[in-house]
């Protein structure tokens, strides 16, 4: 039961990144490629953060996507995997999963000429009152985490670049591989 679970939430993360995908550059019904570190799917998992472990605990995943993504490919890289998702795994992102509205309203905001933080914390507060914002210290890379408390509309930690020329960049993660950076 432990490993369906894992397969569950490792499943919702690709659903997330096809549908980041879809929503950042259009949607046409093409196989889709992603790498994940060992780590990250380990802890999605609950398995030893090693890609031995990693390994032997994603055989089954393939036959548990079928029905969804169909013949999702896990090839292993060294410490990383490579999950190849097919042209009908796309389409079903597309045609069955439903989108909040929140990572589209999101990304129209971080794609502005001059974002600030107000206008990123207002688009999450029109989708949930339940929003943490912290500032992180001690990092060049982000400047800000923002999440949904409760997890709904998703469970992924927002780390935020606020650039002195107004723009803002962004990168989403589990919560697990964001505690892992250690901020």
């Amino acid at each position: 039961m432990q490993e369906n679970k894992g397969f569950d939430r490792l499943h919702g993360s690709l659903v997330g990144v096809i549908q980041e995908a879809q929503t950042k550059i259009g949607y046409d019904r093409h196989a889709i490629t992603f790498y994940y570190p060992a780590s990250s799917i380990a802890h999605m998992l609950g398995t030893k953060e090693d890609a031995d472990a990693v390994e032997r605990a994603l055989r089954g995943f393939a036959a548990h996507e079928a029905p969804t993504l169909g013949a999702v490919e896990v090839v292993r890289d060294g410490e990383r995997f490579c999950f190849h998702v097919p042209a009908e795994g796309a389409e079903f992102v597309h045609e069955k999963v439903p989108d909040s509205g929140f990572l589209r309203a999101f990304l129209a905001v971080m794609s502005g000429l001059e974002v600030s933080l107000d206008d990123i914390l207002a688009v999450f507060h029109r989708f949930s009152d339940s929003v943490t914002c912290e500032r992180i210290e001690g990092s060049d890379e982000f400047d800000y985490l923002i999440y949904f408390t409760s997890g709904v509309p998703d469970g992924f930690r927002y780390c935020i670049k606020l650039e002195d020329d107004g723009c803002a960049s962004y990168h989403r993660f589990i919560r697990e591989d964001y505690e892992a950076f250690g901020f």
